[in-house]
């Protein structure tokens, strides 16, 4: 029995699981023989009295006889299953996958090995098939998954119980596997039996299928990716909707090109890339999609709402998140027009300043018009894309706008007569963008 896997484990230290049944102690031996360096992680659920004491005490036994360290925890699966309103078999498998994960750390492992076998593939292809599992459902359990390996998933339950005869070793049988209580034991006693009657070679069928099923997925996610380079463009992400028109199977593509996005409903999705006017959005729990004219941007959302950027009185310049220069002239100096410098009536400033992107229900008095407007009209009347409304900086003097940065002077702060200092507001680079 070898691999190139194994191959590649010797002289790796791997932390392998074991329950002490036939499937993990072959593994531990298997994985021993070929040279990786093996510490074995037992996990003593409580969930059969004495029988699972019985387990551990052969692992134990186990563990001295190969020579190798050990490390055994005990859960109480039960408790942990109450408290966050899990089944049994859900609860025993986060507990155990996070200890090993921590073993794994702490011992510094390079792998964690588990003893998932072609038999256990099936069946788990057969689950996903019963409850309409797409394809990736289908395409069974992975042999690698990061750190975590399955030396043993080319391998049959029948290969594995010859491998243990062989070299003599012993296991422990769990009662458990003998009931139908559960769905997988199910398809195994009921339903992979009769399939051995319909074909011998089911098994050696069902491997080839799941390799053109991998194939299949290899071509699908090459074909998304070239897709996406298509139609996704810079930082933030902008999408040019009009070449998913010509694409073919256009609801798999887009919920394989949205779904890693937290977007699941293809038909919201068609709506908003083809049909919905600008201004319209589209939220997951992690990003938002926004209609402009001729693109959809995808925009993460912040876990909280942005902390404004705050500016102390007497700060001559700042240069994050953008550039400005405050500079304190005279009453007779000239007014600058300019869109990218400002003078203000220093008095009528409450510091400290503030730079922040706009909020529902801002308004401002926009210079020249000497009466109050809503900011989002104004984003409109300027014909501001839908980005650039969400990344367009503000000046703010507690509530007050004073200057749509690099675009508009609020009335309220401007230069009168009457006006005995004045501070000069110049902006560089590109205020719109954060």
């Amino acid at each position: 029995m070898k691999t190139n896997l194994l191959e590649a484990l010797k002289h790796q230290r791997v932390l392998v699981a074991i329950s002490g049944g036939i499937d993990s102690v072959v593994l531990a031996h298997l994985l021993y023989s070929h040279g990786a360096e093996v510490i074995l992680a037992h996990c003593n659920f409580s969930l059969r009295g004495e029988e699972s004491d019985g387990d551990e005490a052969f692992v134990r036994s186990f563990a001295e006889r190969l020579g190798v360290p050990l490390l055994v925890e005990r859960f109480d699966t039960h408790a942990y299953a109450k408290e966050y309103q899990l089944n049994t078999q859900l609860a025993a498998r986060e507990l155990r996958y996070e200890w090993f994960d921590r073993m794994a750390q702490t011992y510094a492992c390079a792998y964690i090995a588990t003893a998932h076998h072609a038999n256990d593939n099936l069946e788990t292809f057969l689950i996903n098939l019963s409850r309409g599992s797409g394809l990736d459902g289908l395409l069974g359990i992975p042999q690698q998954n990061g750190k975590l390996i399955r030396p043993l998933l080319s391998f049959s339950r029948q290969q594995i119980y010859q491998y243990a005869q062989a070299k003599q070793l012993s296991w422990r049988e769990d009662s458990s596997n003998a009931s139908n209580k559960y769905v997988r034991n199910v398809i195994r006693h009921e339903i992979i039996p009769q399939l051995r009657y319909v074909h011998p070679n089911y098994l050696e069928n069902f491997n080839q299928t799941q390799e053109y099923l991998h194939q299949s997925a290899r071509f699908i996610d090459y074909y998304i990716e070239k897709i996406r380079s298509e139609c996704f463009q810079g930082e933030p992400i902008r999408i040019s909707p009009s070449p998913l028109l010509q694409v073919p199977e256009l609801p798999l593509v887009l919920h394989r090109l949205f779904y890693p996005y937290g977007f699941n409903n293809v038909k919201d999705l068609q709506q908003l890339l083809f049909t919905a006017e600008a201004g319209k959005m589209l939220s997951s729990p992690s990003h938002q999609l926004i209609k402009d004219k001729e693109w959809v941007w995808l925009l993460p959302i912040e876990g909280e709402e942005e902390a404004p950027f705050v500016i102390a009185e007497g700060v001559r310049e700042v240069t994050t998140p953008i550039r400005l220069v405050f500079e304190e002239v005279p009453p007779t100096a000239a007014i600058s027009e300019a869109p990218n410098t400002i003078s203000v009536d220093a008095d009528k400033l409450e510091f400290p300043l503030a730079l922040r992107h706009k909020r529902e229900g801002d308004v401002f008095y926009p210079i020249g018009l000497g009466s109050a407007k809503k900011l989002s009209k104004y984003f409109i009347d300027e014909k501001y894309s839908q980005i650039v409304r969400q990344q367009q900086w503000l000046l703010c003097s507690g509530d007050r706008i004073v200057w749509v940065v690099g675009k508009r002077l609020d009335h309220r702060f401007r230069v009168t007569p009457k006006t005995k200092r004045v501070l000069q507001i110049s902006v560089f680079g590109n205020s719109q963008i954060c």
